[in-house]
C-alpha cells in the first residue's frame, strides 16, 4: 500500500485500526457514563452540595498531570503492558465509589484522582496505538483523530441517550428527595454499568496482538 493512501474500512480493517476503534467506542463509554452523571452523584448521591465542580476539576487535574508519567511508562514497557496497568486502576475507582457511604468527601476525591489518572493513560496511549496502525499500513495518520475523536463523542452521545432515559422511569429528580430505588438505579449506572464496560475494554486489550503493543 503506497503510503498517505485514502482511509477505507477495509484500509482500517487489514491495519488492525478498527479493532483499536471498537476498543476506543468500548472504553469510552465509562467516562462518557460518569461524566454524565457526575452531579447528580455528588449531590445526591453522597449528599455532596456544591463540590461536584471541585471534585470534577480534581478529576481532570489528575488526568492531565499523569499523561507524561504514562507516556514515558508507555515507551519503556509497551503501551499494552501499561494499559493493563491502568484500566484495573479505574476498575478500583469504579468499585469504590458503589460502596461510598454519603459525606464521604475524601473518599470520593481519592477515587477521582484513581480514575483521573487512568483517563490520562486511556488519552496518551490508545489515540497514539491507533495512529501506528495507519502509519504501518500506509494510510493518512492526518484523519487518525478526527475518526477517534467522533469515536469519543459518540459514547457520550450513547450514555447520555441510554442512562438519563432510565434515570427519569426510575424516578429520580435532581435535587430533590429521592427513594431508595432511585438512588440505587443512579449508582448502578455511575458505577457498576462503567465497571462493567471497562471490564469488557480490559479484555479487548488482552486480545490486541503483540505487534499493536508498540506506541
Amino acid at each position: 500500500m503506497l503510503p498517505g493512501a485514502a482511509l477505507s474500512l477495509k484500509g482500517l480493517a487489514q491495519a488492525g485500526a478498527l479493532r483499536l476503534l471498537g476498543l476506543a467506542l468500548v472504553n469510552s463509554l465509562p467516562v462518557a457514563l460518569t461524566s454524565t452523571l457526575f452531579l447528580f452523584f455528588v449531590e445526591d448521591r453522597l449528599l455532596l452540595p456544591g463540590q461536584a465542580g471541585p471534585l470534577f476539576i480534581l478529576f481532570f487535574l489528575s488526568a492531565g498531570l499523569s499523561v507524561p508519567l504514562w507516556a514515558q511508562l508507555s515507551r519503556s514497557l509497551g503501551a499494552k503492558r501499561v494499559l493493563l496497568l491502568a484500566m484495573p486502576l479505574a476498575i478500583l475507582g469504579f468499585v469504590g465509589a458503589a460502596f461510598l457511604a454519603p459525606g464521604s468527601a475524601f473518599g470520593f476525591a481519592l477515587i477521582c484522582l484513581a480514575s483521573g489518572a487512568a483517563l490520562g493513560a486511556d488519552m496518551v496511549i490508545l489515540p497514539a496505538m491507533f495512529s501506528v496502525a495507519l502509519t504501518r499500513a500506509g494510510l493518512q495518520p492526518s484523519l487518525a483523530f478526527g475518526i477517534w475523536s467522533f469515536a469519543g463523542k459518540l459514547g457520550l452521545a450513547l450514555a447520555a441517550f441510554t442512562v438519563l432515559p432510565v434515570l427519569e422511569n426510575s424516578g429520580f429528580v435532581p435535587g430533590a428527595d429521592n427513594s431508595a430505588v432511585a438512588l440505587s438505579v443512579l449508582n448502578i449506572s455511575y458505577a457498576v454499568i462503567p465497571c462493567l464496560l471497562k471490564l469488557c475494554a480490559l479484555a479487548l486489550v488482552l486480545a490486541l496482538p503483540v505487534e499493536e503493543q508498540s506506541s
